[in-house]
């Protein structure tokens, strides 16, 4: 779905993006793109693409003009940070560590081959929040989903012997056009500590292609005896896989990071109890 591929003149193109679409024609070097939005409470599994398959006359058409014979569908993670909730408060003890598995609506860009971007817009519709104080806080993608962490030793039940309405993130794991992000918690203090909220900073984080999902690094946040918090994104897993989008390069990215720690701190509740 995210590859290059080279399309015919005058054949509209399509991709099925779990309830939402993109679609693209090619006429020499001028293109014309669209793109159907969806509120992301209303995704459905189910993505393929492209295929030959012409817009509705509704769509407004977008156009642009530039060289090229190869162009892709790409994905990239959201300028904004996600905050998710937990589905119930998560107490970790010295000592735990807690993982959560995310899914991520990304950006779509129709990028040329070389990487001229011709259209970029979110097929997903998600709510805003803003956390802190207006002059140090941030303005977040809220993520209509509830989670649940996998535990070290944790057996996984029937599911026929789960309870109703337990499971409201795994419909967003089983859809190929979001990026699944893997967040770790560790418990190395001596003290207790609360999770209700969840936040994803993304500014070192790549995505990659792992069969027909889409992946990223792990985010992994260590509470330390001193008491601080440490977030590193681990890669070595990654290694092998295609990279769709490449992190922004190190800088004012690491002064974001950094920042991410306290905001995390604030919201998630990570505070000795």
């Amino acid at each position: 779905m995210w590859n290059y591929f080279s399309p015919e003149d005058l054949q509209w193109y399509s991709w099925e993006l779990d309830g939402a679409r993109a679609w693209l024609r090619k006429n020499g070097e001028e293109w014309r793109l669209a793109l159907e939005g969806i509120d992301f409470r209303a995704i459905q599994p189910g993505a393929k693409g492209p295929i030959p398959a012409v817009p509705s006359l509704e769509l407004p058409i977008f156009f642009s003009v530039g060289k090229g014979t190869k162009i892709a569908l790409r994905p990239q993670l959201a300028h904004r940070p996600y905050v998710i909730a937990v589905r119930n408060d998560v107490r970790l003890l010295p000592g735990a560590e807690a993982q959560f598995d995310i899914a991520l609506p990304p950006l779509l860009r129709f990028e040329l081959e070389g990487g001229k971007v011709l259209l970029e817009a979110e097929p997903f519709t998600v709510p805003n929040t803003w956390f802190g104080d207006k002059t140090s806080g941030n303005l977040c993608h809220s993520l209509p989903m509830s989670l649940d962490p996998r535990c070290a030793g944790e057996k996984q039940a029937p599911a026929d012997s789960a309870a109703p309405g337990t499971h409201n993130a795994e419909r967003y794991l089983a859809c190929r056009s979001l990026v699944q992000c893997r967040l770790v918690i560790r418990n190395q203090s001596k003290e207790s500590i609360d999770l209700d909220r969840l936040a994803i900073f993304t500014d070192l984080i790549n995505i990659y292609q792992k069969g027909e999902f889409m992946v990223t690094d792990s985010v992994v946040i260590v509470a330390n005896q001193d008491g601080e918090l440490q977030t590193r994104i681990e890669k070595e897993k990654s290694r092998g896989l295609t990279v769709l989008q490449a992190a922004r390069s190190s800088g004012i990215s690491e002064i974001l990071v950094r920042r991410g720690v306290s905001f995390l701190k604030r919201i998630a509740g990570l505070e000795p109890v």
